[in-house]
């Protein structure tokens, strides 16, 4: 339980380019606006172990220096409005920028970074099966693992002349 009268923690920042680079080694989670990478540090590596750490990664895809800062600033202003059990301690954060967070209102931003954040934890079996709308508990298993068999074709009509 924390502290009332301690300060909230704020998130650490990635700052060396081998954090990054680990970083976009591990899991990964997207939306149209973001893509969040993210992997657990090493025990006996610099920083606090318990620690949630962030960085930024605008590329200049996104647009002009002007653009590419305004996102930061946006992304900096979204990552200090999370909740402070927002991320795992121990775990090393890369929010890589789209282009389409310069027209996204700040709320929908705000929440692509939870969705993202939950997607990267979420376990292979809480994940929803591609192509399925009904989620991983209501999607019907194949009986076998294996090509699935074609159904026979029907035989031509011939039509009368």
């Amino acid at each position: 339980m924390t502290d009332p009268l301690q300060p909230p923690r704020r998130p650490g920042r990635l700052t060396k380019r081998a954090e990054f680079v680990a970083a976009a080694k591990g899991r990964r989670s997207s939306t149209p606006r973001l893509t969040l990478q993210a992997r657990e540090r090493p025990t006996g590596s610099t920083g606090a172990a318990d620690q949630v750490r962030f960085g930024l990664t605008v590329s200049r895809k996104v647009g002009t220096a002007t653009e590419r800062n305004r996102v930061k600033r946006r992304l900096r202003s979204a990552l200090s409005a999370l909740p402070t059990d927002a991320g795992r301690d121990g775990w090393d954060y890369v929010v890589v920028a789209r282009r389409d967070i310069l027209a996204a209102a700040f709320p929908t931003l705000c929440d692509d970074i939870t969705d993202s954040l939950r997607g990267v934890h979420r376990t292979r079996r809480d994940a929803p099966r591609p192509g399925s709308v009904l989620g991983p508990a209501l999607a019907p298993a194949r009986p076998f693992p294996g090509p699935v068999p074609t159904p026979p074709r029907p035989a031509p009509v011939e039509e009368p002349r």
